[in-house]
């Protein structure tokens, strides 16, 4: 079932026409909803009376099954609850509400987006959406996408509509990626080196695929200076989008934040309607087997046994990457703890079908070579001990997995010091 809210003002007008289209489109029931501030019998019977007419005048121009109802209470709370009791999958609303002082947002639509379940459609203009349900029009939408879980729900929600062009925008900030890939070329402001741009759409490319889509999306990924929020606008009128869909987390729940927030301001600002969908639409999922592990070792016992159980989260096939980062510039040291890492290989890695990659990085900071190795071959998970015995500079400590933990979007893997040792 779709839920349509209106409050009967000029800017419910094309939330109206566009919910009938999407009832019709998808085949489903449409609720159309008033909630009155004062419940008294003429207010109400006035209610029913107009959602009755609108109703009609919707059944005549899109054959769509409608029903009405006129509630009493706090509109953003009685929609609230109403949206769970009757298992609506979308809401559609207009932008703006009939209080001078809600624009550019209605406050109903704000409450909304953060607190459903559901995704909730704000509509600016009806006649793509109208056009798209008689089949006359593709429509494009593009999903803003930050590689996480809230925009993964985002593209879900897309990917199941019936044609419909998906293009997924990925903004990224030069500055950012060219030290989190460890690339040395100059960085310009307004433009991403080829091998970043390169790195960043096989990166984009592979997190789509986790995601069913009905047709294949396009991927965009541009330079951002600025707010994200900002790029994406732009990219909404390079791509001549329809829709603009945003994953929301929803964990920002206080005004302030809420104030201040991307999503927020993507809502505000977007030129075309938007289709806000929470982190929280899709179940929690289970990750994809790994096929990439990455494990560093200082040749330490304690860190030696990460590699034991790095092998592990591999299974049968995959690639282990064993690392060792030094900051000695010689030749020979190199040497000499290749021949130290091809000597920590796991015996079985050919039975499993394991293929090793040796690597000896070069770092003051061993945790930054680290980081970038595992952002650059697309790791699955870093593997790393959780404390060595040894000391002295470039080897791993607790503070280097520490340092690992708190800035890899990578999943990274723990391993403790031998209980007996």
């Amino acid at each position: 079932m779709l839920l349509c809210g209106t409050d009967f003002s000029p800017g419910a007008l094309p939330a109206l026409r566009a919910a009938a289209a999407l009832a019709r489109k998808q085949a489903a029931a449409l609720l159309l909803v008033h909630v009155l501030d004062h419940d008294d019998p003429g207010s109400r019977a006035r209610a029913a009376a107009r959602l009755s007419s609108d109703a009609a005048e919707l059944r005549r121009t899109c054959d769509a099954t409608i029903e009405t109802l006129v509630l009493f209470g706090e509109p953003a709370a009685t929609l609230f609850e109403l949206i769970r009791e009757r298992g609506v999958r979308l809401v559609v609303l207009g932008v703006t509400g009939s209080d001078p002082r809600s624009r550019p947002l209605g406050r109903v639509a704000e409450y909304l987006c953060q607190r459903v379940e559901v995704p909730v459609l704000l509509v600016r203009d009806a006649d793509n959406l109208v056009s798209w349900s008689n089949g006359k029009l593709l429509l494009r939408a593009l999903v803003g996408s930050g590689l996480g879980d809230a925009s993964r729900s985002a593209l879900a929600a897309i990917g199941n509509w019936p044609d419909v062009a998906v293009t997924i925008g990925h903004v990224a900030w030069p500055y950012g990626e060219h030290y989190r890939l460890g690339v040395k070329a100059p960085v310009h402001r307004d433009r991403l080196v080829p091998e970043v741009h390169d790195q960043l759409l096989g990166d984009l490319g592979r997190w789509a695929l986790e995601t069913p889509c009905r047709s294949t999306p396009k991927l965009r990924v541009v330079a951002g200076y600025s707010r994200v929020d900002f790029h994406l606008k732009e990219l909404i009128d390079q791509t001549e989008a329809d829709l603009l869909v945003v994953g929301i987390h929803q964990r920002n729940l206080s005004d302030d934040v809420w104030q201040s927030s991307i999503s927020r301001s993507a809502l505000q600002e977007a030129t075309c309607n938007v289709l806000s969908v929470p982190e929280r639409f899709l179940p929690v999922r289970t990750s994809p087997v790994p096929r990439v592990v990455v494990v560093p070792t200082d040749f330490s016992a304690e860190s030696d046994r990460a590699i034991g159980i790095a092998a592990s989260l591999l299974g049968l096939g995959g690639s282990l990457h064993i690392l060792h980062v030094t900051n000695d510039p010689c030749e020979r040291a190199r040497t000499q703890a290749l021949q130290q890492l091809k000597a920590r290989i796991p015996k079985d890695a050919p039975v499993r079908r394991i293929t090793p990659e040796l690597r000896v990085l070069q770092g003051e900071q061993p945790w930054i070579e680290i980081w970038r190795h595992a952002e650059r071959c697309r790791a699955d998970f870093i593997c790393m001990s959780a404390r060595s015995r040894r000391t002295g500079p470039g080897l791993l400590r607790g503070s280097q997995t520490k340092a690992v933990m708190e800035h890899s979007q990578i999943p990274v893997v723990t391993v403790p010091p031998d209980r007996e040792s």
